[in-house]
């Protein structure tokens, strides 16, 4: 039986945070795949809050002991929207030379350690205006910021060479999925709108080829 092992790396999007199932949009993902003739072994690695640099700071330290040798190991990231969020009083969270360097640094790395796919940020949440859980300092998020990074991503992911998923394009104009961010902790979708990422990392090649025998 296949040992597929597959660590998702990043911030509260991937930890599935604000759904009311708990299941997020990789749990969906991988129940969807899951057979008599694979085991497969999900790891949640998403920590609400924290920007591409603290992320890049500790993948490679908890892929390590959950990536064994001799099982087949893989590595799923999704991150950046926390980098956009602008601090009241103190602007951007993150500048964006800034986000670009912690990406190039941490896909190269994951990708040069272990099959690596890119799942690019979601559409900012306008809507909302929480407080930064580390520091408790109000922050709000501008959708061409956002945009802006997607395309910069999208951008590394094709100069790197690995497959990058572009979510954030659809989801803007997905009446449901943006309704979604409404609901819920009003931060981030409910249940239905990480059903909807899950759709479209579902649908990718990429990702699908993953599951070929």
């Amino acid at each position: 039986m296949r040992d597929l092992r597959i660590c998702f790396v990043g911030d509260s999007y991937v930890n599935g945070s604000g759904d009311e199932t708990g299941l997020g949009w990789t749990g969906r993902l991988c129940a969807r795949r899951t057979s008599g003739d694979l085991r497969l072994t999900r790891y949640d690695l998403g920590i609400r809050g924290e920007t591409t640099d603290q992320i890049g700071a500790r993948w490679h330290s908890e892929c390590t002991p959950r990536l064994p040798e001799g099982a087949d190991n893989r590595v799923v990231l999704q991150f950046g929207i926390n980098d956009v969020a602008v601090i009241t009083g103190q602007g951007r969270h993150v500048a964006p030379e800034v986000s670009l360097a912690s990406a190039a640094e941490l896909v190269s790395a994951a990708a040069a350690a272990y099959p690596t796919l890119w799942v690019g940020l979601p559409p900012a949440n306008v809507a909302c205006s929480p407080m930064h859980p580390s520091a408790g300092l109000e922050i709000s998020f501008r959708q061409e910021d956002a945009i802006a990074l997607n395309r910069a991503f999208e951008d590394l992911a094709s100069a790197l060479g690995v497959a990058y998923l572009d979510i954030q394009t659809p989801l803007l104009g997905d009446t449901a999925y943006l309704n979604s961010l409404t609901r819920g902790d009003r931060m981030h979708p409910d249940g239905q709108g990480y059903a909807r990422i899950a759709d479209l990392v579902d649908a990718w090649p990429a990702w699908s080829d993953w599951f070929k025998v």
